[in-house]
């Protein structure tokens, strides 16, 4: 299966040195009429991607810095590869869940 990605939302938080961005992005099949989304958090200073499932996981995690929280990571220079073109298989196949 084929499938792309799209960002379906995204906000920009700063405070003093900290920035972030959070967002939610589709990863979707028109051809098979499939969709899936993930809560990212985005960290311009690291260049790094890190997904979640939920949006109370990401919060738990942002909030609290429960490191028992199922997520993963990616850098961006990865991710731009996927999010540029559509890719065969799920964007899930592609994360390493911890």
């Amino acid at each position: 299966m084929k499938t792309k990605l799209k960002t379906a939302h995204e906000e920009e938080y700063s405070f003093g040195e900290v920035k972030k961005i959070f967002g939610v992005l589709l990863n979707y099949s028109d051809e098979d009429n499939w969709k899936d989304s993930y809560i990212y958090v985005f960290n311009p200073k690291t260049a790094r991607y890190t997904f979640f499932n939920t949006i109370v996981d990401m919060i738990n995690s942002q909030l609290y810095g429960d490191e028992k929280i199922k997520r993963a990571y990616m850098d961006e220079w990865e991710f731009d590869e996927y999010f540029d073109a559509p890719m065969e298989g799920t964007f899930r196949e592609k994360l390493n869940w911890v």
